[in-house]
């Protein structure tokens, strides 16, 4: 647990309020019409899709390409509206700290960590407990050290102690409260990450999760990372097979769990007097299947990208193979995008189809289950998400009028199966990664063109509510300049112009050269595994136990740079 011991504000944070250094929220443009009318708060609660990420990346360019922008874009040309974003540098850095942000989304959060919780499954202990990982408690905005910080500062300071998402939330509820002019809508889409780790192979604590094929790629990487990952495994920090039953049970919420934090969480938002502020709407979005995103990779992936280096490349027997035609959540065994792209390397510089197949197989010719989600562990995801969702469906009803839902996720299942297919000017819109135009390069967060899709779904909503006339995002205008649509249809996308660190980096090194020209294809740099070796340094670095096992060896700064 986090215990930063930071928080004492005392006479500067008082001043800083009193000196109205925290300025005032950005207001979105309004017609002429509507300039007298008082204006209406827009607060967006929830995760990284409410934070904007995309490849894995929080910065300006993608917070402001994200579907609450462009929500926030359109109700702005029909009514004032007070909102602001906690813009990002390309470094991480937050602009503008002093203004108080409407959108408190939180890349990673969880129904727990909302309100400062660690939940005890994925943390690997018997009770949830309180984390100051999930607080924002500096006094000072340069001290901003992480993502709640950065998102969240200055509402700590007006909340007059660290603060919560929640937290911030009732700061802003509170004020509203206290001018019934107000009117206010609030769109919560969160419980996304309450199957993340489960579904990405990546997460948790004690040990935490790495979908990497360690032991396939051990030889090719730097001296200090190899002994820094193999020692952190024995000890149980690290762990390289997240697909297992235990492992995906373990980093999925129980239902129980979930209802009764889901309904707190509604609780909380119903604030000060037991219900929503007068004037307020609430707009509570279902989940999507995680097991449906571009990141999880199946057979006809693999032998798509893999027959590029070598022709004769086909996955082994025991890789089941998704059934064509087939329209359900559940279709053929998969593999995360990073074991694919260290399968893709490692036969692009040298090794053989049965080396780079043996990621998948056991010797016996079984499936190798650590790295493999299987169909029957796909179904466990699936069947707890199809809960959660009915979770929130029911609270949510219970609520009364001015609880509303958005099944988010309904639509967006039929398009992660195939039942149903997202048409942009003639383009269709899957599933797949890079190839199928909808995903970051991260292959789990959507990119701008389905960004202003879900903006669209939730602008409806709002118009049937409310009877506002916000207009729908233009998906075509969108589609003209998004990143991440494989426009040469060769599988491969342009990514963004600019690339931050981390796993952003990983994920360059696959852009399309050229997506004009299907002949051109990427080129793995001749130091490939010392870019990566760096690369994976950087972001492992950032997770507490294995910084910690660098410290006790000794060799944090040998892994600084690749032998």
């Amino acid at each position: 647990m986090s215990n930063r011991n930071r928080w004492n504000p005392g006479p500067i944070a008082t001043c800083l309020v009193a000196a109205g250094l925290v300025a005032a929220p950005a207001v979105a443009p309004a017609g002429p019409l509507q300039a007298a009318a008082p204006p209406t708060l827009l607060l967006g609660l929830g995760d990284s899709l409410t934070h904007g990420t995309m490849d894995a990346t929080n910065n300006a360019t993608n917070t402001l390409n994200a579907y609450l922008q462009g929500v926030a874009d359109s109700l702005g040309q029909v009514m004032p509206l007070t909102f602001s974003q906690p813009l990002f540098d390309d470094a991480g850095v937050r602009l503008d700290p002093f203004v108080k942000p409407t959108n408190l989304g939180v890349d990673g959060a969880n129904i727990f960590s909302m309100v400062g919780l660690e939940y005890y499954k994925r943390a690997g202990v018997d009770e949830s407990y309180p984390s100051d990982d999930y607080l924002c408690d500096p006094i000072l905005p340069r001290r901003l050290e992480d993502k709640y910080d950065r998102v969240l500062y200055p509402l700590n300071l007006l909340h007059g102690a660290p603060a919560s998402q929640m937290d911030g939330a009732r700061w802003w509820l509170k004020r509203s409260a206290l001018d019934p002019w107000t009117s206010g809508l609030v769109i919560l889409w969160i419980g996304n990450n309450d199957s993340s780790a489960a579904s990405l192979g990546a997460g948790g604590k004690s040990p935490t999760y790495q979908p990497l094929p360690f032991d396939a790629i051990a030889a090719e990487l730097s001296p200090g990372l190899r002994r820094l990952l193999g020692e952190a495994e024995a000890r149980g920090l690290v762990s390289f097979e997240p697909f297992t039953e235990s492992a995906i049970l373990r980093n999925l919420t129980d239902l129980a769990d979930f209802e009764a934090q889901y309904g707190q969480l509604l609780d909380l938002l119903e604030y000060p007097a037991g219900r929503l502020p007068a004037g307020f709407d609430l707009f509570a979005l279902t989940l999507p299947y995680y097991t449906g995103v571009g990141y999880l990779m199946d057979a006809e992936d693999l032998e798509l990208y893999l027959r590029k280096l070598s022709p004769d490349y086909s996955v082994p027997a025991s890789f089941a193979r998704p059934q064509p035609g087939l329209t359900t959540a559940v279709n053929g065994d998969r593999i995360s995008l990073f074991t694919f792209l260290m399968m893709y390397t490692l036969l692009g510089t040298g090794a053989s189809i049965d080396e780079v197949n043996a990621i998948l197989e056991d010797a016996d010719g079984t499936q190798a289950d650590g790295l493999v989600l299987s169909e029957a562990e796909q179904r466990l995801i699936v069947e707890r998400i199809e809960g959660f969702n009915a979770l929130i469906r029911s609270a949510i009803a219970a609520r009364g009028p001015r609880m509303h839902l958005v099944d988010m996720g309904a639509l967006l299942n039929d398009a992660l199966t195939g039942a149903t297919t997202i048409e942009v000017g003639g383009r269709a819109f899957t599933r797949r990664w890079g190839r199928g135009h909808a995903f970051s390069m991260d292959g789990v967060h959507p990119g701008h063109t389905i960004q202003g899709y879900v903006a669209n779904q939730v602008i409806a909503a709002i118009n049937e509510a409310t009877g506002a006339e916000a207009p729908d995002r233009d998906l075509e205008t969108i589609m003209a300049s998004d990143p991440y649509v494989d426009r040469d249809g060769d599988g491969w996308v342009p990514g963004p112009d600019s690339v931050s660190a981390g796993v952003a980096e990983l994920l360059a090194l696959f852009r399309d050269p050229d997506d004009g020209d299907a002949a051109v294809q990427p080129v793995l740099p001749a130091d490939i595994w010392d870019q990566i070796s760096a690369i994976l340094v950087r972001s492992l670095l950032g997770i507490e136990a294995v910084r910690g096992e660098a410290e006790r060896l000794g060799i944090a700064e040998a892994t600084d740079r690749p032998d």
